[in-house]
């Protein structure tokens, strides 16, 4: 085959692979991953099922993909915001407002996230691609951890990576209750709350009064 026509094959099989994986998206936001089908996402998408099985096995690997970008997306605007100062404090607050911004204005991820993470994942996924994705919330954790253990006056990897769970936990917290539309019960906005929680845990962290 001349290289022109492979180049133009596989444009055209990205643009294929991607217009199925946003239609598995919009199946996945509306049905979560059990309810989903390759179907229903072939409906969606506008072709037969057997258009998707040479790009994707399973409905459970276009759910890792759909997933793993989201995840990739939030590694991106973290690191950008953490990479704008060289100040620890600085930098772990802004790469727990990207964070939180991104879910803030995607809160379908943050739904796909927490459908995935309610069971047993490996029983939904299979071992592979939950390791998969595991790997990739773990860098994200890393990111804020490395933050942390600067800031720490004995940085002690285990605490380290506690710290940086429970700042990922809490702002997932605020995130439910906005989204549910309970954050009022609380009597203040998530934002002010999450930067409550950060500045405090960065004075509890350098031991600062």
């Amino acid at each position: 085959m001349p290289a022109a026509s492979r180049a133009y094959q596989q444009t055209l099989d990205q643009h294929r692979r991607q217009v199925i994986v946003d239609a598995a998206r919009r199946v996945f936001e509306e049905s979560g991953l059990e309810g989903a089908s390759i179907r229903a996402i072939a409906q969606m998408a506008g072709c037969t099922t057997g258009a998707i099985y040479p790009h994707f096995p399973s409905k459970e690997e276009l759910f890792a993909v759909v997933l793993g970008g989201s995840l990739s997306a939030i590694a991106r605007e973290a690191a950008r915001a953490m990479s704008s100062t060289a100040a620890p404090a600085k930098a772990l607050r802004r790469g727990t407002l990207a964070i939180y911004k991104y879910y803030d204005t995607h809160p379908s991820d943050l739904a796909l996230a927490l459908a995935v993470f309610n069971g047993d994942r490996k029983a939904k996924l299979g071992r592979a691609l939950d390791e998969s994705l595991k790997r990739q919330f773990e860098a994200l954790l890393d990111m804020l951890a490395e933050q942390v253990s600067k800031l720490a006056r004995k940085p002690f990897r285990p605490m380290v990576r506690i710290e940086a769970t429970a700042l990922v936990t809490y702002l997932v917290g605020l995130l439910v209750l906005k989204h549910g539309g309970r954050i009022d019960t609380i009597g203040n906005s998530a934002p002010v709350l999450l930067a409550h929680y950060t500045k405090n845990m960065v004075a509890r962290l350098t031991g600062a009064s």
